[in-house]
């Protein structure tokens, strides 16, 4: 099994009513992919409460059967269109990609 986890930082929004519409706008085309997506066995999103400079806004936390299919999941078409939409919206992402 893979885990796949992805953590994003939103770039800086004028207010902070702006960053949670773009933080839950986010989080709702990555649930999608779930839908879309059959490789995915697992697909979680959960939205950072704690504040600083080291905190991200964003992480992802996925499982896949195999290493193949994890880059099928990164390949697949709705995946790269989510990664075009998510440049308006992420400053800086970190992965971590590991078998369990």
């Amino acid at each position: 099994m893979i885990r796949h986890l992805v953590m994003f930082k939103l770039r800086e929004f004028t207010t902070p009513e702006e960053k949670t519409i773009a933080t839950e706008t986010v989080r709702a085309e990555l649930l999608a992919l779930k839908k879309k997506i059959p490789v995915i066995l697992e697909f979680e999103v959960g939205i950072n409460f704690t504040e600083g400079d080291a905190a991200y806004d964003l992480v992802i936390n996925s499982s896949f059967s195999s290493k193949e299919d994890l880059k099928r999941y990164q390949v697949h078409p709705d995946h790269q269109a989510f990664i075009r939409f998510n440049k308006d919206y992420s400053a800086k992402k970190a992965i971590v990609d590991y078998e369990y």
